[in-house]
């Protein structure tokens, strides 16, 4: 992805140009970063009702603040990357006013304002005269402000984003859930269970521009899958457990297993036709093989699947 990454024990942290900004810290699963599903650092403690309950002290909870707001600021480093050939629609001296027939350059430039004013300098900025590029109390002093930002802070911040996908391509590790809340089914020996091909939580939904990520096959082995899917967006699939298993899990209070596969994000569109269009991204599987956990922290390894041959609902 960058050469501005750098690894920890648990986490890579994406390195800021400067002091004025935040330092990207994302979850870390065998080396790449770990999206989808996150690791909520909680403490599993048994529900005698059922369920799973998860308790955190104040350390946990700050921990989870830190990737929550990682993934954010991330997800808004990327579109930053994507709406910097608008940035010559942008008015770097006055506030856009929104009005009904605003031109295209004027549509662009509200847009951009709102997003950098509203998303970017709070997120992204630890300086204080970065991070009050929106306030002030008059309209005078919100526009000293804005103009601040935009002379100081809007250009290494366009030039750090272009850091983002610069191979074209970002390797990670995606974790889902597959609910195993249903009945156990006693003469196949196991649980059907349902995978999303449409991967909505590797980036956060309302941080920046709209993402979209799309399954593109590339490889024979995920062809093959799409030819025996009747809907392209998901696959039903059976998962064998033994009896013992499946009855141990459920007393503990656990109705949910952890899927995990390496797939390979690249865009699909690299300039967007305009400054609200959805940034689209395709995947693929690095590997025909699926990792199944039975925590989220994934450390208790279950079984690991293979695409080839799983045996899929009719």
């Amino acid at each position: 992805m960058s050469q501005a990454f750098a690894q920890t024990k648990s986490s890579i942290v994406y390195a800021p140009p400067s002091d004025d900004f935040v330092s990207i810290e994302l979850q870390e699963f065998k080396g790449l970063p770990r999206l989808g599903v996150m690791d909520n650092y909680g403490d599993r403690n048994i529900n005698p009702r059922g369920g799973v309950r998860v308790g955190r002290n104040s350390a946990q909870l700050e921990k989870s603040k830190m990737v929550t707001d990682g993934r954010n600021a991330f997800s808004l480093l990327v579109s930053l990357k994507y709406v910097k050939p608008f940035m010559n629609d942008l008015d770097k001296q006055s506030l856009t006013t929104v009005k009904g027939n605003m031109s295209k350059t004027e549509a662009n430039s509200a847009f951009l304002q709102r997003f950098l004013l509203s998303q970017v300098a709070p997120n992204l900025c630890l300086n204080e005269d970065c991070r009050n590029a929106g306030r002030g109390n008059n309209e005078f002093e919100r526009l000293r402000n804005y103009k601040t930002f935009i002379d100081k802070f809007l250009e290494p911040l366009l030039k750090w984003s272009q850091q983002v996908f610069m191979n074209g391509e970002w390797l990670i590790y995606h974790v889902s859930t597959l609910n195993i809340g249903s009945n156990y089914d006693f003469d196949r020996g196991g649980y059907w269970v349902y995978h999303s091909l449409v991967l909505n939580d590797i980036f956060p939904m309302r941080q920046g521009v709209m993402k979209q990520v799309v399954f593109e096959p590339s490889s024979s082995y995920e062809q093959a899958l799409v030819n025996k899917l009747e809907n392209p967006k998901s696959v039903p699939f059976f998962l064998q457990m033994e009896a013992q298993t499946a009855e141990g899990l459920k007393k503990e209070g656990n109705n949910r297993l952890y899927l995990v596969k390496k797939i390979k994000l690249r865009p699909l569109n690299k300039e967007l036709e305009d400054s609200i269009g959805p940034i689209k991204f395709g995947y693929s599987h690095e590997t025909p093989d699926v990792e199944i956990y039975t925590d989220q922290r994934l450390t208790e390894h279950y079984k690991t699947l293979y695409m080839n041959d799983l045996i899929l609902k009719n």
